[in-house]
């Protein structure tokens, strides 16, 4: 989840970087071995890896910017109570998404 909001007041627009974060201590060079990478070939992070799950930033990123930028009159339960009825009850996803998830579930599952 990335923000951008223009501030009419200061004419200043301000961003905030939501994205997945990795493990603080997950390196390059770290991620190579664990993958068996050559360090002169680019290589690439298979998705059924547990190398590709990053920690969700978009939840912190939507409290920092209804703190940062909302208008202080609605709560975050208020806003987010439309996502919780759709977590609840369910949701499309895209061909994408769903064809991506579903290729990989249940090698994730087994680790678990």
């Amino acid at each position: 989840m990335f923000c951008l909001f223009y501030d009419s007041a200061t004419r200043k627009v301000h961003g905030l970087n939501g994205s997945g974060r990795a493990p603080m201590s997950l390196t390059l060079e770290t991620a190579r071995r664990r993958l068996a990478i050559p360090d002169h070939e680019p290589g690439n992070i298979p998705l059924n890896s547990v190398l590709a799950i990053t920690t969700p930033g978009a939840a912190g990123a939507w409290v920092d910017t209804i703190e940062r930028f909302g208008s202080g009159n609605l709560s975050l339960e208020h806003i987010l109570k439309p996502a919780i009825s759709l977590a609840d009850d369910g949701f499309p996803v895209s061909e994408v998404s769903a064809r991506l998830v579903s290729a990989v579930i249940d090698s994730y599952l087994d680790r678990c």
